[in-house]
């Protein structure tokens, strides 16, 4: 998440100075951020949580509502801007994270399923489509969808870094997989570049590390198969997969120094090398956020800090929580939010031009 989130400092201009804000002046004429943002989808709740990154366990959060119908688990966010896939309900909602509302709720393609998103620009995102095997861009400025684009059998991720975007497509048949996945590449106008065909079984979250697109991939559901995948992004073809990822993982975020932390739903986190190509923490003492190993979401914030959302039981009675941890895995802060919180990003909202 983090090395994905840095690429898209690159595409908004007001964030460019960041890297550099030690050694270099900031630019006069680039807009101030006003906030930044732990963005938290509560999927039984159909809402965002919007939590600010500092602060301890008592912090002014903000919840914003999508509407009445929606199955969402993920989201996307860039600068002002989030965009949030509504599962069963074949729409995309676009949330103005500086208001905290929605100023459109853009529809998609009839029995689309949506699920995962990544922005390819600071106006365009591109929503999967696993229930017709395709893509749809989002408009996030005008609030409308352009034509859909044929991916792979079931996307459920999209990875994006500005000059091309990657669609984890986990070849499921009424939701079992039919074989191994794969990942089609589109270019920064989504036409096709290429597939990458993979060895591992159901993948379904990617991050980008240098030249190298590490895919998780699920494995079947109490199969304790699962796996990482390698594909070399010069080369577009997988070039190694690495087994041990326990049972049916299903979330992935890269460290500032290029580990992947990998959360297990009811196991909790592991971290993996991909320089020692082994695990620096594995399944015999994983993470535990929180003394919780829920693992719905996780992800690194701009500050290189991991944040870890845990969906608890989802029923109303039994909220969320987002977690932050310390450098040596402790946990730093315990953030209640909404019913079954899933998926989470990261905003650094710019001041307003007005």
């Amino acid at each position: 998440m983090y090395t994905r989130y840095a690429r898209r400092l690159a595409a908004f201009a007001a964030l460019l100075a960041l890297p550099l804000a030690a050694a270099c002046e900031s630019d006069p004429n680039e807009p101030e951020i006003a906030e930044r943002l732990v963005v938290v989808v509560n999927s039984t709740e159909n809402s965002l949580s919007l939590v600010p990154q500092e602060g301890g366990d008592v912090v002014q959060t903000r919840k914003v509502q999508l509407g009445a119908q929606g199955s969402p688990v993920g989201v996307a966010a860039l600068g002002q801007w989030a965009v949030v896939p509504l599962g069963t309900y074949p729409f995309a909602a676009v949330v103005n994270l500086r208001t905290s509302s929605v100023t459109s709720t853009v529809a998609l393609p009839a029995n689309s399923g949506a699920t995962g998103v990544d922005f390819v620009n600071d106006s365009i995102a591109v929503v999967a489509n696993p229930g017709r095997n395709s893509v749809s861009p989002v408009n996030v400025l005008r609030g409308t969808a352009g034509a859909e684009v044929a991916v792979g059998t079931y996307p459920q991720a999209v990875v994006s870094d500005g000059a091309r975007v990657y669609v984890i497509n986990a070849n499921l048949v009424n939701f079992t997989p039919a074989g191994p996945g794969s990942v089609t590449v589109l270019d920064d106008r989504l036409r096709f570049v290429q597939t990458v065909q993979l060895t591992g079984v159901n993948p379904g979250a990617a991050e980008i590390v240098g030249n190298r697109l590490y895919v998780l991939n699920s494995g079947t559901f109490g199969g304790n198969d699962g796996s990482l995948s390698v594909v070399n992004l010069q080369t577009l073809a997988e070039e190694a997969r690495y087994t041990g990822f326990g049972d049916f993982p299903s979330s992935l975020a890269a460290a500032p120094n290029g580990e992947l932390y990998v959360g297990i739903y009811g196991t909790g986190i592991v971290v993996w090398n991909p320089s020692t190509t082994s695990f620096r923490i594995g399944l015999n003492d994983p993470i535990e956020p929180g003394n919780q190993t829920v693992i719905s979401g996780l992800g690194f914030d701009s500050s290189g800090r991991l944040h870890v959302t845990n969906a608890r039981s989802c029923v109303a009675a039994d909220p969320g929580f987002v977690y932050r941890l310390t450098s040596s895995g402790a946990t730093d802060r315990s953030v209640q939010v909404g019913v079954c919180a899933f998926g989470l990003a990261f905003a650094d909202v710019p001041e307003s031009d007005d």
